[in-house]
């Protein structure tokens, strides 16, 4: 039996996590003779998801406490007689240094290091990174990202924008980087809008990186440009660590009555079915789940260029592709479909058609391949 580990940097209900959760229980299904680990990096919502599928789960970064007097006395106690103390971390990891998996799957470039440490400790093990950021996250979550090509056995890159990334700015040979979309989960059930307002749609865990300012801007430019219309716009997602900010922006703009953030839902979809356009206004988003989930709905996408991996697939319809962070260009697509119907929903059902093709079952069978050339 092969041991694979596979590597999370956490455990919440976002992008990269729920694919890995996903693959892993398609996986299970779908192969003989595979031990499915993981190592969760930080702790997170769907812990429990990864704990029913998985044979062994580890998490590497506890939540921290203040340590107790007999904890601190331990520590100093190893050190003045140079004891070497066995933290948490060290525990986890001398443990899946005997397990001598055949294959360590990093989940993120956040993962590569540890990914690389375990390869090291390793008799057998190669080394599969899954690559689900761009050019700025890299430089920012792993500044030394060059360091650890050479441990590298092969990576997959969600879209073409990530492996262009890494073949031109780290040199990295392009036979070792396969391309594979990712994929997204919709409920069988048809999804219908219920609301009758015309309604823009975002989504994300705020931060710069996704835009979520820029989305307050377009509907400010909306609601000064064409103050008579009635188009809502609606966030969801995350905004614990900003939400002051955004509340405060968004009453000195006058945009209470317009712009709702309704924060993280456990069933998004039921938000998305109202949406009547999606915009995604990310900075850096290299093949955002929430696109193909609303194409699936026959949501129209507007996107920026140079800004997402979604645009490899939108260039070929279903939507607009507008000039990096043009705020005003944006904006004016939304209104062309505010005032035509018609082509709002021609462009939903291309958008749809374009994405079904990133389903669990059509991506899980390449990446089971990918997975699979590695342990040959």
């Amino acid at each position: 039996m092969k041991k694979i580990l596979f590597i999370s940097h956490e455990a919440t209900r976002t992008g990269a996590p729920l694919i890995l959760m996903h693959l892993i229980k398609w996986l299970k299904i779908n192969t003989k003779d595979l031990q499915f680990d993981v190592l969760l990096l930080n702790e997170g919502s769907i812990a429990e998801d990864f704990k029913k599928e998985c044979d062994n789960i580890f998490v590497y970064s506890k939540t921290k406490k203040p340590l107790k007097f007999k904890e601190i006395l331990k520590q100093k106690i190893s050190a003045k007689f140079g004891i070497k103390y066995e933290n948490h971390e060290a525990l986890i990891l001398n443990e899946i240094y005997s397990n001598n998996y055949d294959l360590v799957y990093a989940n993120t470039v956040s993962s590569i290091k540890i990914g690389a440490k375990i390869k090291h400790h390793s008799q057998k093990a190669k080394l599969l990174v899954h690559v689900h950021e761009l050019q700025t996250i890299i430089k920012i979550q792993v500044p030394d990202f060059g360091n650890y090509i050479k441990d590298v056995d092969q990576y997959i890159a969600v879209s073409q924008l990530v492996s262009d990334n890494l073949i031109n700015n780290y040199n990295i040979d392009k036979d070792k980087v396969d391309v594979v979309y990712e994929f997204g989960i919709i409920d069988e059930k048809i999804l219908k809008k219920t609301n009758q307002v015309f309604t823009v749609g975002g989504a994300g865990t705020t931060h710069w990186r996704k835009g979520d300012d820029i989305f307050i801007l377009v509907a400010n430019y909306i609601a000064k440009r064409y103050p008579k219309l009635n188009i809502n716009f609606v966030w969801v997602g995350d905004t614990s660590h900003n939400d002051i900010i955004i509340e405060e922006d968004l009453k000195k703009l006058n945009l209470t009555h317009m712009v709702s953030f309704v924060g993280a839902q456990p069933e998004p979809l039921q938000f998305y079915k109202d949406f009547d356009v999606f915009l995604l206004t990310s900075r850096e988003d290299p093949f955002p789940l929430v696109c193909i989930e609303t194409a699936n709905l026959s949501k129209p996408i507007i996107c920026f260029e140079k800004a997402s991996g979604t645009t490899e697939i939108v260039s070929q319809g279903g939507g607009f592709i507008a000039p990096y962070l043009d705020v005003e260009a944006m904006a004016e697509k939304i209104i062309l479909y505010y005032e035509d119907e018609n082509k709002r929903i021609i462009d939903g059902k291309k958008a749809n058609e374009l994405f079904d093709a990133f389903t669990l079952d059509k991506i899980g069978s390449q990446l089971c391949e990918k997975i699979m050339a590695q342990l040959n």
